[in-house]
């Protein structure tokens, strides 16, 4: 990921540098836009990659098979959502009972969660787990509310069935939790097709000859694809790689990276 976007930031820079071709000083009386080189006012970016306002960007094609762009259509799909996980065990299945509390047999595991994901997620949901050691079977043993972390998320805490105490105190392990209610036919996409910022979540859609960066409203979640509760229509082509990087040369576009006349 380090590597393309490095790659892309050198490409927008050769883009800005080059420009849009040799200086024309003014428009002759007569002269044609396209004499002028074809573009708009409103625009900006150079030969490699364009941005207009409204339309959004424009890609040459020697610059999307550069930062490996990809493609996939928004479509109707049976999704059974499920929450990932990232958990560190804090207690390991060796040690004995406590009475209405942990139990000997079982090894628990605190997670943090976004407060959205947090309580979408009821005690007793099944879960699976990893780690080098293998895959074990778990459940949803507590969501603590009012335990936080720094950043706000919500305390997860799972219980993993580990009958031979092979997993250790400290030890992180990765899995996900299957949510309530079972599989549903929902309009989905890739998870890497949507892009997370400050601002909010959004994709790049096609249109026309363009990415449009569009926000967009997610639901359930399985471990490849994520439901478009709001934004996009089935049939809607959306870029799935690399989404990062077509933000960024939209910011060098609009926040001084481009040119406009």
């Amino acid at each position: 990921m380090r590597r393309t976007v490095l790659l892309a930031l050198v490409a927008v820079n050769a883009w800005t540098l080059a420009g849009c071709g040799p200086k024309v000083v003014g428009h002759q009386k007569g002269e044609s836009e396209e004499a002028h080189g074809g573009h708009d006012h409103g625009e900006s970016g150079a030969e490699g990659a364009k941005y207009s306002e409204g339309k959004g960007i424009q890609l040459m094609p020697e610059t999307g098979k550069a930062i490996g762009l990809s493609t996939a259509e928004a479509e109707e799909r049976e999704l059974t959502p499920t929450v990932a996980v990232e958990a560190q065990v804090y207690r390991s299945a060796s040690e004995p009972s406590r009475p209405g509390r942990e139990q000997a047999g079982s090894a628990y595991a605190t997670a943090f969660l976004p407060p959205r994901l947090a309580s979408s997620l009821k005690t007793g949901d099944p879960a699976s787990v990893r780690t080098g050691g293998g895959e074990f079977s778990a459940r949803v043993w507590k969501v603590e509310s009012i335990s936080r972390d720094a950043v706000n998320n919500e305390e997860v805490i799972l219980e993993i069935a580990d009958s031979e105490a092979l997993l250790r105190v400290g030890e992180f392990v990765s899995g996900v939790v299957t949510r309530p209610g079972g599989a549903a036919s929902v309009v989905a996409i890739p998870r890497a097709a949507v892009l997370e910022t400050a601002t909010g979540k959004f994709v790049f859609v096609e249109n026309g000859r363009f990415l449009l960066r569009t926000p967009v409203t997610t639901g359930a979640e399985s471990a490849d694809y994520i439901e478009i509760a709001d934004g996009l229509y089935a049939g809607d082509v959306v870029a799935t790689q690399p989404v990062e990087t077509l933000y960024l040369i939209e910011l060098r576009s609009t926040k001084g990276g481009g040119h406009s006349h």
